[in-house]
């Protein structure tokens, strides 16, 4: 089996948005929609409080027949530190499960100013243990990158 990156870049949740309560991620829950719709393509991220950025992604199983594949999303990124905590994160890992004809996609929404942090995210599908697809996006400061500082 192959996973395949088919959109990636600045994103909007579509439908509902949940909150899954996972005590050991930065924020202290993952975010779930229904779908996801692409704006724009591009691994450069101006981020701002409030903006989406992520994946899409599919499975490539060489047969017709559906089938639920069982795999991680992680998220590498470099260290923020939840203020509530004084936690430090660098990697957020989520298990997922999905059936084999259904795009997928995973997110990241910078809903607090802590979280926005400069430098390469990695997005990575793992599946048995091996890194099957990634994704790197450049989360830049507006002003440094046109010298406005």
């Amino acid at each position: 089996m192959n996973i395949e990156i088919v959109d990636y870049g600045i994103c909007q949740a579509i439908g509902n948005t949940t909150k899954d309560i996972v005590a050991d991620s930065s924020t202290g829950y993952f975010l779930h929609s229904d779908d996801m719709e692409f704006l724009k393509r591009t691994n450069i991220i101006y981020p701002k409080v409030g903006l989406n950025f992520g994946i899409s992604y599919r499975f490539v199983t060489g047969t017709e027949i559906a089938e639920l594949v069982e795999f991680e999303c992680r998220i590498r990124h470099p260290k923020m530190i939840n203020p509530t905590n004084n936690e430090t994160f660098t990697e957020i890992v989520e298990a997922k499960d999905e059936w084999s004809d259904e795009l997928g996609f995973d997110f990241y929404t910078l809903e607090l100013d802590w979280e926005i942090q400069f430098g390469e995210w990695i997005f990575e599908i793992i599946h048995k243990g091996k890194v099957m697809a990634s994704q790197s996006f450049y989360l830049k400061d507006f002003s440094e990158s046109y010298g406005l500082n």
